[in-house]
């Protein structure tokens, strides 16, 4: 159970962030623990090639070593990004130019919770440049394993952070922080107190509330930052990201409105931004009521969802509606 205790300032201070290097974390993190290999089996079989080539070319045990679930992460592996949309090489950056006495510090503080490693990989987390290292191989399972189905990730935790806004715009931040996970639960704290965020770290920084969504962390939630100058960080994991570990697509030609109706084809396509039933009537030259139904056919298959914005309903494509559009979409013509 991950116990999140707020300030005023926490709460003044929340904001949401993507982070691509804390996707390359979780994923290294996968790698390297076979709980969390359990739990993205799938789309580790999608990826089986990859790995393969990946693990073949390079070796990746000092990374794997420091994201065991037996050991803390080093904090400085996942930087907080400053915007909302963090750029890899910017934060790959961050960790290469990380000061060394950090460096030497985290990565012994990890290192004394495990037990005996390989001396030369020991070695390697060790050495001066041990930033650069990990820097670079988290930089290869971006290149091989992230970067292709980036687009995709990335998708999903935008329409996360979309939902949860919306959330919060609506039922306050109370709301938002009791649907990131059921493993989480969050009280007060005064200002300056520090108090303990999973029972062992404290939650003591000092830029508000970050909260930063991910595709692979699932079942788990990220630990709390506890540098002075850091966020209060929390990662956890995104809705939606089952329809993320589908299967390749089928071969030959596939015509969406031949899957779904040539109507309900039109919506899911228009839904490119979140809209409400008269926006979207007008724009396909429906009814309103037409267009209603419809969308409840949609959203009872789970490719539509809806969100209360004020006085409208807004509906967008969930992920599994984004998935079966790129899959269609990607699928080449029939000769």
């Amino acid at each position: 159970m991950t116990n999140l205790e707020l300030s005023v300032g926490d709460v003044l201070g929340c904001r949401f962030a993507i982070s691509a290097v804390s996707e390359v974390v979780e994923v290294g993190r996968v790698l390297a623990n076979p709980a969390a290999r359990a739990a993205c089996g799938s789309w580790l079989g999608r990826h089986g090639v990859a790995l393969g080539r990946v693990a073949d070319r390079h070796d990746l045990r000092p990374l794997l070593t420091v994201l065991s679930a037996r050991t803390p992460t080093p904090d400085f592996l996942t930087p907080p990004p400053s915007g909302t949309l963090a750029d890899i090489e910017f934060e790959l950056e961050q960790v290469r130019t990380t000061p060394g006495e950090r460096v030497a510090a985290e990565i012994a503080h990890c290192l004394q919770t495990r037990g005996p490693i390989a001396i030369d990989v020991e070695q390697r987390l060790r050495s001066e440049d041990a930033a650069e290292q990990l820097a670079d191989l988290l930089a290869v399972v971006w290149a091989e394993l992230v970067l292709p189905s980036w687009h995709q990730i990335r998708g999903c935790l935008e329409r996360d952070i979309l939902y949860r806004s919306r959330l919060l715009a609506s039922r306050g931040l109370a709301a938002v922080l009791a649907g990131l996970a059921p493993s989480v639960t969050f009280g007060n704290r005064r200002e300056g107190a520090h108090r303990s965020a999973d029972g062992r770290t404290p939650l003591v920084g000092s830029d508000g509330l970050l909260l930063i969504p991910s595709a692979f962390i699932w079942p788990r939630v990220g630990r709390a930052r506890t540098s002075p100058a850091a966020p209060s960080t929390v990662c956890y994991p995104a809705r939606g990201i089952g329809a993320m570990w589908f299967a390749s697509p089928p071969d030959g030609g596939v015509d969406l409105s031949s899957l779904i109706g040539r109507t309900r084809a039109q919506i899911l396509e228009a839904l490119e931004e979140p809209t409400h039933t008269t926006a979207l009537a007008l724009h396909l030259g429906r009814s309103p009521g037409t267009v209603a139904d419809h969308l409840a056919v949609l959203r009872g298959s789970g490719l539509v969802g809806k969100a209360r914005v004020g006085q409208r309903v807004i509906y967008s494509r969930t992920a599994l509606g984004e998935a079966l559009l790129r899959r269609v979409a990607d699928v080449p013509s029939a000769a």
